[in-house]
């Protein structure tokens, strides 16, 4: 009897210390190694679960996260994620919480949320206010261009998809917030009976390939078994989401998507059966392997020297005007990476690094070589600044001053394997290099490389692509798109 009393004692014990651990674990943000104004990640909202309007934000419950709409400036915030603290980006349900905010429902959490700060209190007690039954929607409404409202309340959208409403909810303006699982949020006006959708963030998750321009953003990526890759474009001064894909984009050759570039105001895209090129007005252009293509497995793609410089899984070629031409490279060579820059044209293969130098076409192809052999093996990444050339290979990272004719003395880091490092990208003051597990970060004037995962912000460690400008980098993962604005940099290198 006495053991069995101090078993309890002790289980009941056992049962506190667990429930207030579960507290604490659950307390989003308490280990994180970052403040959340320096890393943002956007990821694949448009699966909405659930939906909650209130005085100024609409919450959003999505499964790549929490989102919030504000209604006095009409935009989107970013999403909060398991890069901001949530245990799991995959919402269950939002209500608005008495007193305030927005209470947020996942499998391992129950918090509340202040949209205004994004902070977010755990609370397994929390108080909701009452948000009944789900509002039918009207039989009669109109959607906006590109979408179609069927009469059985489903909604078509791009690529042919048809989707269910999953929620819907009336403002205290006369509007119904509509949540819909593939093509994310709408909004009817319910005196017009006209439904505008307000898309926001990733077509797919997995971020392949970035481009940046003024004023834009495009990614594009490879899918999975489930859903093609696509692109997504996002205009940053109207907060503009909007997408393309082969299904309803005559001259896109696919949605698996390998390379993007952009060249002044035309955007070429590497795909799974070869090149395309959309200019202004929305016209396309496509080559493949009947044009010239040695392989329409692309690759890579870079713009620069008088051409669109294109990497296949057997060989390479260069497209100027309407016209393939081949680059002397061993039949069957991968072509890993290509970059556009200081004064030539880069090239990272399976079989050691080479260069264009010129412009096209009275420029010089050749094989390049390091003294010391570094770059004869398998070159993942390579990238440009300025003058300055940097590669990623199983012998390390190497870096040539191209305008000296010099190579540079580059800090020890890694070894990396074969395949391991994704690609690379410099700034004025950084070197970045992503990989399979995380991004490795040389600041330049300490001569010290830092590594960075989910623990500081990544939304995912599988990192493919790196795109820099200014102070602000961009990261293709898994999982999404994180930016870091390392000028913000206050708790940790």
């Amino acid at each position: 009897m006495e053991m069995t009393q101090k078993w309890r004692r002790w289980a009941g014990a056992g049962l506190l210390l667990g429930a207030l651990g579960w507290v604490g674990f659950s307390h989003p943000g308490q280990d994180l190694r970052y403040s959340p104004e320096e890393w943002e990640s956007i990821t694949v909202t448009r699966y909405v679960r659930s939906i909650a309007p209130g005085p100024r934000y609409v919450g959003v419950g999505t499964t790549g996260g929490f989102l919030v709409y504000d209604r006095l400036t009409g935009r989107w915030r970013n999403p909060l994620t398991r890069a901001d603290g949530l245990p799991e980006n995959s919402v269950d349900r939002v209500a608005l919480a008495t007193g305030g905010g927005f209470a947020v429902y996942t499998r391992r959490w129950v918090g509340l949320v202040e949209p205004s700060t994004r902070r977010l209190l755990p609370d397994p007690f929390l108080q909701t206010q009452p948000t009944g039954e789900r509002r039918e929607l009207p039989a009669n409404l109109y959607a906006g261009p590109g979408y179609q409202y069927m009469a059985d309340g489903r909604i078509a959208g791009p690529s042919g998809v048809i989707v269910p409403v999953m929620d819907a909810a009336e403002d205290d303006e006369a509007g119904l917030w509509v949540a819909t699982w593939g093509l994310g949020v709408g909004r009817a006006d319910l005196y017009s009976l006209r439904l505008e959708m307000e898309p926001y963030g990733l077509w797919h998750s997995d971020v392949r390939a970035l481009a940046l321009g003024p004023d834009i953003l495009v990614a594009g990526g490879l899918g999975d078994a489930w859903s093609a890759g696509g692109i997504t474009e996002w205009r940053f001064s109207e907060d503009r989401w909007s997408y393309m894909l082969a299904y309803d984009t005559p001259g896109l050759l696919s949605d698996r998507v390998t390379g993007l570039a952009l060249d002044e105001r035309k955007l070429w895209v590497a795909a799974e059966g070869g090149v395309s090129r959309c200019e202004a007005g929305g016209r396309w252009r496509t080559w493949t392997v009947k044009d010239g293509l040695p392989d329409g497995r692309t690759t890579a793609i870079a713009v620069g020297s008088g051409a669109a410089w294109v990497g296949t899984l057997s060989g390479a070629v260069a497209v100027a005007g309407d016209t393939v031409s081949a680059l002397p490279l061993s039949a069957g060579r991968v072509v890993r990476d290509i970059a556009a820059g200081a004064g030539a044209v880069w090239w990272a293969t399976e079989t050691g690094a080479h260069v264009y130098r010129g412009s096209w076409p009275d420029g010089t192809f050749f094989h390049l070589e390091h003294p010391e052999g570094r770059l004869d093996g398998q070159v993942d990444a390579v990238g440009t600044s300025g003058s300055e050339v940097w590669w990623v290979s199983s012998g390390g990272v190497v870096a040539y001053d191209s305008q000296q004719g010099v190579w540079l003395d580059v800090p020890g880091v890694g070894p990396f394997y074969p395949g391991e490092a994704t690609d690379i990208a410099i700034d004025r003051a950084n070197v970045w290099i992503t990989t399979t597990g995380g991004v490795w970060r040389l600041i330049r004037e300490v001569g010290q490389w830092h590594h960075y995962d989910e623990m500081d912000g990544l939304i995912d460690r599988r990192v493919w692509t790196v795109s820099v400008e200014g102070n602000v980098v961009w990261f293709g993962t898994a999982e999404g798109i994180t930016r870091f604005d390392w000028s913000l940099r206050r708790r940790r290198p």
